[in-house]
């Protein structure tokens, strides 16, 4: 029964988190009854280029690519809601019909959007990914995820329910599947690290996202928000009712993110940190590899002060998810 419901799970989180692909309201440019036929296979095929190009109309200057990259560069300045195939052809020059022939409808338009938002940069190096430390190739993978958000933070609106199809998600899927190989854990159980690690990337990813597009309405920057909140809700704060809150206040870190209060005594390590150093003094023989994974973790620490909040935010939660994972991977190997 417990896999059973787990295998469930999986297929739904599968289906509604890291998806990047959905199922949406059909509007003036969704589905029609000859559209929903073959879909979602037609679309699969369109994303790794498997389909043959209507043999009627323009050839040579129009194609999937282009169509699609021109779509992008709409919703990237404008907003999805300014993509529709109309649009798309008054750009390229082209008559409605010419864009329906190269792709059928505008949900299929979406999710070859969806996929080709997650290509990776050109400035961007799968290589450049940590090879021999799982940890920091699950941050690589969850900043760049993020990176994604904000380059086309469109994509946080379409809603998810469909698993990844496309080429470019696949490899993205593939790159974190591979940096967990060496912790031994079983198929199922890299699935889940990859949905959990998943879903905070995209939870960041939104909060981000929220709080750029209220400070666009208000003309209020967030860090002009933590002094006026913290400064305002110190004045109304009674102590008696909410030590809690209190303790926050005093300390000034209300909203102002992981890390940002001042230690009592030395530096905090985390959990990692404090994990090598144990290792470095209790077991010299391993002393050339602490010295090295300790230089890995000065440079995190160094990478990490020029993290804005939101990636700081990304690097703390992922910390705490990585210290729990460790431990699964810990009680799978004393199995």
């Amino acid at each position: 029964m417990h896999h059973k419901l787990y295998a469930s799970y999986t297929r739904y989180m599968l289906y509604t988190v890291l998806g990047w692909s959905s199922i949406r309201l059909h509007g003036e440019d969704g589905m029609n009854a000859d559209q929903q036929d073959g879909y979602p296979v037609r679309t699969l095929e369109l994303m790794w280029g498997l389909t043959t190009p209507s043999s009627r109309g323009p050839k040579a200057s129009l194609n999937v690519e282009k169509i699609v990259r021109t779509a992008i560069g709409i919703a990237d300045a404008e907003g999805l809601d300014a993509v529709s195939m109309r649009r798309i052809a008054e750009e390229l020059g082209f008559t409605t019909m010419s864009i329906y022939r190269h792709i059928p409808s505008k949900e299929d338009l979406l999710d070859l959007m969806q996929d080709a938002a997650a290509e990776i940069p050109a400035d961007v190096d799968f290589a450049d990914m940590p090879q021999d430390n799982w940890r920091e190739a699950i941050h690589w993978w969850a900043q760049h995820n993020l990176m994604m958000f904000r380059r086309h933070p469109w994509w946080l609106d379409l809603p998810i329910s469909a698993p990844p199809m496309g080429p470019h998600h696949v490899r993205w899927m593939e790159q974190i599947l591979h940096a967990l190989r060496p912790t031994g854990l079983p198929a199922d159980e890299k699935l889940g690290i990859l949905l959990l690690v998943s879903m905070y990337a995209l939870s960041i990813g939104r909060l981000d996202y929220s709080m750029s597009q209220g400070s666009a309405r208000t003309g209020v920057q967030p860090e002009e928000w933590v002094k006026v909140y913290s400064e305002t809700l110190a004045k109304v704060i009674d102590p008696a009712e909410f030590p809690a809150v209190a303790e926050l206040i005093q300390a000034n870190v209300l909203f102002a993110g992981p890390g940002s209060a001042a230690p009592e005594s030395g530096t905090p390590e985390s959990a990692p940190e404090r994990a090598h150093a144990d290792s470095a003094h209790s077991d010299q023989a391993h002393s050339d590899q602490a010295q090295s994974d300790q230089a890995q973790l000065d440079q995190a620490q160094s990478d990490q002060a020029q993290l804005d909040e939101a990636q700081q935010d990304l690097r703390f939660g992922l910390d705490i998810i990585l210290d729990g994972i460790e431990a699964l991977i810990a009680r799978r190997q004393a199995r």
